[in-house]
């Protein structure tokens, strides 16, 4: 057993007759078709999950995360904005710069099936694994567009 953290990107589409997006629409439809659903007539639309990013025992990251959330650690649903992965890019990016300042940067966390503690190599393996995760999600997730958003969930 362990300890795995999962990102997804959550896209909204709807088929709302003011769009002027017609390939949303077209998407929408497909994916009803798709899937052989019938969906609400008063407001056709759906949030589309898909997972983006994952770690196992990264609990340096994880307890980045759960910082977000006020703290708490109950393997819930966490929302997270674009914004809030760029940092958490440019933190593991000092951290790989300086690895003397990782237990002030991005501290460990200690838990059930949560992994070593040590900023070791492995430490320093989930900040790069991070830094290139966050990249390809930020490279083909479009900044200004408002119909993505992110959510992140952990569970053993």
């Amino acid at each position: 057993m362990g300890w795995d953290m999962y990102l997804y990107r959550r896209q909204y589409v709807s088929n709302y007759s003011w769009q002027e997006d017609t390939a949303k629409e077209d998407m929408y439809n497909s994916i009803v078709n798709t899937l052989a659903i019938e969906p609400c007539s008063d407001a056709p639309h759906m949030n589309i999950e898909v997972c983006v990013a994952y770690w196992r025992k990264a609990n340096a990251v994880h307890k980045w995360f759960c910082d977000l959330d006020g703290g708490k650690d109950e393997c819930q649903s966490i929302y997270v904005t674009r914004e809030n992965l760029v940092a958490l890019r440019d933190l593991c990016n000092s951290v790989l710069f300086e690895p003397a300042m990782a237990s002030s940067t991005l501290p460990t966390q200690g838990g059930f099936f949560f992994g070593s503690l040590d900023y070791d190599e492995w430490y320093l393996e989930d900040m790069r694994n991070t830094v290139d995760q966050i990249d390809k999600i930020l490279q083909s997730t479009p900044s200004d567009d408002f119909a993505f958003d992110f959510i992140y969930r952990a569970s053993w």
